[in-house]
Parts: structure tokens; C-alpha cells; sequence
């Protein structure tokens, strides 16, 4: 089985966590970037969510470290709405997502 993750942002505060299409947090982040660290075993990588000039969010992943491979996962980046996008993961059932 899997998890499907969406990373998304609204308004020029508040950045959100989905799991399987549910609401898990949202959290306040005016002037600050959102990170998030996915990960599954040995898998891992961050999600990193800024808002940006002109008035749109920014969303992407990084490695956690240098060496480490982002995982061999279905990510996707889709509209969601004018001014941000959603970045969708497909996961393992036992991912654990941590704000950091």
C-alpha cells in the first residue's frame, strides 16, 4: 500500500499537509520558509515551501544531505490554484513527515 502526501500553500501565510487527501497541519509561516523531512527507512528527502515575490508559492524537494538520493518515488507538481502549486508524493504506508 501506499500514502499519497500534498504539500501546498495558501494565502502568504499558512502552508498545509495532506495524507491520502485529509488535512493533517497547517502551519503559520509568514516571512519563513516551510520544510518538511519525509521519510521511510532509509528514504528520505525534504519538502521545502516558500512564499515568494510576486505573491506566489514556491514548493520543491531537496536531498537531506549530500550523498543521499532523493527516493525513487511518483512526485508530481500540479496546479492547485493561481498562486500555488501542489507538490504530491506517493509514498510507503510508514512515511513519517516531521516539521523541521
Amino acid at each position: 500500500m501506499t500514502k499519497q502526501l500534498t504539500f501546498m500553500g495558501h494565502s502568504d501565510d499558512i502552508f498545509s499537509v495532506l495524507v491520502d487527501g485529509e488535512l493533517v497541519e497547517e502551519i503559520d509561516c509568514f516571512d519563513e520558509k516551510a520544510r518538511y523531512k519525509v521519510s521511510s527507512g532509509e528514504n528520505q528527502l525534504y519538502v521545502i515551501g516558500e512564499y515568494v515575490a510576486p505573491c506566489v508559492w514556491m514548493i520543491g524537494v531537496a536531498p537531506v544531505n549530500e550523498g543521499i538520493p532523493i527516493p525513487n518515488w511518483n512526485i508530481q507538481l500540479i496546479n492547485w490554484h493561481n498562486y500555488s502549486p501542489a507538490l504530491t508524493i506517493d509514498c510507503p504506508d510508514d512515511v513519517i513527515i516531521e516539521e523541521c
